[in-house]
């Protein structure tokens, strides 16, 4: 997924694995070759990927093009298994680029190899290594380390893909709903965008801001946030609030300011949202860059994540509105919340206490993960950030995390090789939390809709995935109340003189849940 910045990469041909280049590529290739080296030292690793391969297929020794395809193949998610494959291989050649023992453990740390990663970074180590190299191995030895500890103990979450109607090939990222789970808003850099039509630097297209709405509890198909909120450049949403009508917008539309929030609430009686307004220049500074926030329920406390410069680390700050009514001085976050390192998606949850960011830093399993503290808006204290653990963590970034008002139930995005596309959006139901059953007022009819089965009968309802059944009894006049958690359950009814009742039933827990009227119809024998 691309990064909210342009960063500009300085290019690794010149110095990376100069060594492996012993063998000279015919001119046929060359052409091709140089495309891809050129895609590559501008970050575009996803058009550099296909060109490597076909060099690769035509000059299946060449040491220097098997390291650029498994670089890429690590910086887009796309096939971090065949990236092994190569570095493997490479590593056990000699006269090899010390480099490539620390993407070999890069790629075991992505591929949950942690012991296998932890030995390459090592092997990296016996180089002679810049004191910035030295830090960075350290480092990554120690994620390697907090990732063994975290995926020991588990969450008892379950992860639900919101499928095809939401996901697509193209990476979906940044889910926000509001408290009440009906209406989802998201980014999404899929080809129907407003600037779908081309592909920026890192070969991805713009990105857009999409909302979708619960309908027969389910997620609708999404529409685009409109044109009032996307252009041919780069919007995401970075937050919506608890009511689900005032969301703020990450804008990144060239120039000299590589990105500003922004702030826009639904227009009355419509589903879509107004023109977007910037934040007052107490958020965004002219001379910083400003990335991602959220507020409280009453708008009067702003947290931010702001750099000082395209190379400088982000941090998050909050500003609180004074009682004449004026903002007053951000302030950095304590460390028990910013750290040397990266963060970033500062999250305040429904209960106005729970605040979720993203850190490179504290104790992260591999790049960003997601951490919680609690927050007092008297003090201003926190308290030390607690890691999310496995599986909301990952060894890849895990950016940001929203929960409806119960956090029974939260959504993220996530790369999973089962998933539909690059990241996907799914929503996490943490198990150990009592579950919200739906009601059901069922009557039992025969034949039509005019005729009341008569008679008490047992009704089974088994859940297709643990098999456990749930009876219930109807009463003379045909009616029952069914009480169903979420799930994919058979209904059964046996009732004599009637043909065999047998129905695939879906209940789903997203959105209100309220009661809902159900008739069954059963068929004389």
């Amino acid at each position: 997924m691309k990064q909210k910045l342009v960063i500009a990469i300085v290019s690794m041909s010149c110095f990376l694995f100069a060594r492996l280049f012993a063998q000279e590529l015919d001119n046929k290739l060359m052409p091709k070759f140089l495309k891809a080296e050129d895609f590559f030292d501008a970050g575009n690793y996803l058009s550099a990927i296909p060109l490597y391969k076909d060099v690769l297929s035509k000059a299946p020794h060449n040491k220097f093009v098997m390291a650029k395809l498994a670089v890429c193949y690590i910086k887009t998610r796309t096939n971090r298994d065949e990236s092994v494959k190569l570095l493997e291989k490479l590593v056990e050649t000699k006269d090899i680029d010390p480099k490539l023992w620390y993407y070999l453990g890069k790629a075991y740390h992505l591929t949950n190899k942690l012991d296998d990663a932890i030995a390459a970074y090592e092997n990296y180590k016996t180089f002679k290594l810049k004191k910035k190299d030295l830090e960075d191995v350290n480092r990554q030895i120690e994620m390697c380390k907090n990732a063994k500890q975290l995926m020991q103990y588990p969450s008892n979450v379950l992860f639900t893909n919101l499928g095809k109607e939401i996901n697509t090939e193209f990476p979906e990222y940044y889910p926000f709903v509001d408290e009440k789970e009906n209406t989802l808003v998201f980014t999404s850099r899929r080809k129907n965008n407003i600037g779908g039509g081309r592909t920026e630097a890192d070969g991805y297209r713009p990105s857009d801001v999409w909302i979708s709405q619960v309908k027969n509890n389910v997620w609708d198909k999404p529409i685009s946030a409109g044109r009032d909120i996307n252009t041919s450049f780069d919007e995401m949403c970075v937050f919506l609030n608890l009511e689900g009508n005032t969301m703020l917008v990450y804008v990144d539309r060239g120039g000299d300011k590589y990105g500003d929030l922004y702030i826009t609430s639904k227009l009355k009686d419509k589903n879509q949202f107004g023109k977007l307004k910037p934040l007052p220049p107490v958020i965004n500074d002219p001379d910083k860059i400003e990335l991602s926030g959220c507020f409280n329920r009453d708008s009067s406390i702003y947290f931010f994540v702001r750099k000082d410069n395209l190379e400088s680390n982000s941090d998050i700050y909050v500003v609180k509105k004074l009682p004449n009514g004026q903002w007053g001085q951000p302030q950095k976050l304590p460390d028990q919340i910013n750290t040397p390192y990266n963060e970033d998606f500062p999250y305040l949850a429904p209960d106005g206490v729970s605040f979720y960011f993203a850190s490179d830093g504290h104790n992260s399993m591999g790049g960003f993960d997601i951490f919680k503290s609690v927050y007092d808006p008297e003090t201003g204290r926190f308290t030390p950030a607690e890691n999310l653990g496995y599986p909301i963590n990952s060894t890849d970034d895990d950016m940001g995390i929203c929960f409806t008002k119960n956090k029974k139930i939260a959504y993220v995005s996530s790369y999973r090789p089962t998933g539909i596309g690059d990241l996907d959006i799914y929503r996490i139901k943490f198990m150990d939390e009592d579950q919200p059953t739906k009601i059901y007022r069922c009557r039992l009819f025969v034949k039509d809709t005019t005729q009341i089965l008569k008679q008490s009968v047992m009704i089974v309802a088994t859940n297709k995935q643990t098999n456990e059944e749930y009876t219930f009894l109807s009463k003379s006049n045909g009616e029952f109340i069914m009480a169903l958690q979420e799930g994919s359950y058979t209904i059964s009814i046996d009732a004599d003189g009637y043909k065999p009742y047998r129905k695939d039933f879906n209940v789903s827990d997203i959105g209100n849940i309220e009661e809902e009227n159900v008739s069954l119809i059963l068929q004389s024998d």
